[in-house]
Order: structure tokens, then C-alpha cells, then sequence
């Protein structure tokens, strides 16, 4: 974006000069992040709800931020936060965003025997051809994946809330009561949330008809029976994921586990 376009932004949209708070969620793909998403934009102090896809590296890039979403949609009347989720190593957030005053964090990672056949089918379904569809290269992204946020988690006197994606449909009351404290959001979130234009739509998320029903819908923890269960990039994956979660539950201001 040249600075002609965020001056030109900033003109027709005023509202940009206000102030706000800045929400990241922290996590990988399949880990219940559209269904967070979509409870926490449709708090009256939220804005947003969905992947931007951009990296966080400066003030700009928060300015950035609001003017992209502001493209799109009007920013909620008295809001606090601009939220965004981080899902990918290639969109970077600097150590000056994680200590930035109005930067705010939860981090979130799920089980392997979840995630993995979840990535796989969801490339099997739309886009065959994806080096994704094979679980071998689900791992490395996941593991890579955790291993960044783990680093990321690492950064002295960083502050965030760290839950495990599965405490969202096993513990809804909990987890979003915790969260609430956390971000100081009255009324608290609720376990019901609106249906937003880009819900249950390919390629946007989670297209499930299970995001559709604008609630949580609870549910128990069984996984899915893959023939690639005792190789040895799924138990590297099962390494990596009780070693992160044990750090990032460790260093978390608070937490939420199942």
C-alpha cells in the first residue's frame, strides 16, 4: 500500500485516527480458529474475524491493518479491537508488535491426531493438487508451525492467553469467561455468534455446515484413524505438540486446558 493510498484512506474514512486496541490470535490451521473468530467479532467492541493474511512488523503495520479491514467493512461504533489471526509462518510479528502496549495475544494449538487428517482433507477437498493433501507435508507445516510459536512465546516479558483449541467446544463457558477477563470485554463473549459474509465459505475458513449453525456446538474428543499413525513424522508431530503446549502453558499469563 503506497502512502498515497493510506493518506486517501485516511481522508474518506476518518475513523482510522481513532484509537483501538489490537487482538492477534496465534495458532495453526484446523484448530477451531474460524469458530474463535466469529465469537469474538461478534463482540460489539470487536472488529474482525477472519485471516487477513498480512505480517505485523511496525505501528504501520496496525494502521495498515485498520485501513485494509476498513476497505472492506465499517469499523463497529465505540469498538476497542481490531482483531486478526495469524495462522502461517510467513506472516511475521515482530517482537516491537508483542510488546506493543495496545497489542494483545492468545495463543492457541491443537492435538496432531486432530489437525493433521483435518489439513488433509479440507486440501483434499479444495485444491487436489496441494502439496497438503499429503499428511507428510501437514506435519512439517504443524510442526513448523509450533515451533515458531513457541519462539514467539519466548520473547521476555511477552503477555498472552494461552488455550487449548479444543477447550472452545469441551469447556465453551470457561474458556470464553477466561478470555473475557482477559481482554476486559464487557458484556463477556457469548457462546452464540452472527454469520458473517464470508461464513462457511470455501476457501474463508472453516466451510463446514457446522460453523453455520451461529453457536458452539459442544462436542467430545475422538480422533480420526489415519493408516499413517505410527510413522515417524506423525510421532515427531506428537512430540513437538507436548512439548510446545508444556511451554506455552508455562510461560502464559493465564491459561485454559482441556
Amino acid at each position: 500500500m503506497s502512502y498515497s493510498q493510506a493518506l486517501r484512506s485516511i481522508i474518506t474514512t476518518p475513523s482510522l485516527l481513532s484509537s483501538k486496541k489490537h487482538l492477534f490470535l496465534l495458532s495453526h490451521m484446523r484448530a477451531n480458529t474460524s469458530l474463535m473468530g466469529h465469537l469474538l467479532g461478534s463482540h460489539k467492541h470487536i472488529n474482525g474475524y477472519y485471516e487477513m493474511h498480512i505480517g505485523y512488523y511496525s505501528v504501520k503495520s496496525l494502521m495498515r491493518q485498520k485501513i485494509l479491514y476498513s476497505q472492506e467493512h465499517s469499523l463497529k461504533k465505540n469498538s476497542v479491537y481490531m482483531f486478526d489471526k495469524v495462522l502461517h509462518n510467513e506472516h511475521h510479528i515482530s517482537e516491537r508488535i508483542q510488546k506493543h502496549p495496545k497489542s494483545h495475544f492468545l495463543i492457541s494449538i491443537r492435538a496432531p491426531e486432530f489437525t493433521i487428517p483435518s489439513i488433509v482433507s479440507l486440501y483434499q477437498k479444495l485444491n487436489p493438487g496441494h502439496e497438503l493433501t499429503n499428511p507428510k507435508f501437514a506435519a512439517a507445516y504443524y510442526c513448523e508451525r509450533l515451533d515458531l510459536l513457541a519462539e514467539i512465546a519466548s520473547v521476555k516479558n511477552f503477555n498472552y492467553l494461552y488455550f487449548d483449541a479444543d477447550a472452545i467446544k469441551s469447556k465453551p463457558t470457561l474458556t470464553l469467561q477466561k478470555i473475557s477477563q482477559f481482554l476486559e470485554l464487557t458484556p463477556p463473549l457469548s457462546t452464540k455468534y452472527e454469520k458473517m459474509h464470508n461464513t462457511g465459505r470455501e476457501k474463508a475458513g472453516d466451510s463446514s455446515s457446522s460453523l453455520l449453525k451461529g453457536e458452539i456446538i459442544q462436542s467430545g474428543l475422538i480422533p480420526i484413524q489415519v493408516p499413517y499413525a505410527k510413522s515417524q513424522y506423525f510421532k515427531d508431530c506428537q512430540s513437538t505438540y507436548n512439548k510446545v503446549r508444556i511451554l506455552l502453558d508455562s510461560k502464559a499469563q493465564q491459561s485454559v486446558l482441556l
